[in-house]
């Protein structure tokens, strides 16, 4: 008897499991669908919304000028170490003017 309640657990158990595994799933399956819809959807707005492509082209120019404004703290931050660094640079004897005055 005990054997057979066992066997009859085991059972439900594993049709427990099948249909948890099922349900789970298909769930996912929902939520991939959801999300590639999203995502067609956003696409479109963005192909057909002049208020978005007008962001876009602002979103872009700012990386630009990011990028220039790095390139240009690099290059001070070199003219900085030349000058203070090389005391007998050209630029050194008028950043010396400043710095005591």
């Amino acid at each position: 008897a005990v054997e057979c309640r066992s066997q009859s657990f085991r059972g439900i158990l594993h049709k427990f499991k099948s249909q948890l595994l099922s349900l789970t799933q298909d769930t996912v399956q929902l939520s991939v669908l959801e999300i590639r819809h999203k995502i067609a959807e956003l696409e479109a707005k963005l192909n057909t919304d002049d208020e978005g492509g007008e962001w876009k082209t602002r979103y872009e120019t700012q990386l630009e000028l990011n990028d220039q404004l790095e390139k240009q703290i690099v290059s001070l931050k070199e003219k900085m170490e030349k000058i203070c660094g090389n005391p007998s640079g050209t630029e050194a004897p008028i950043y010396m003017f400043y710095k005591w005055s």
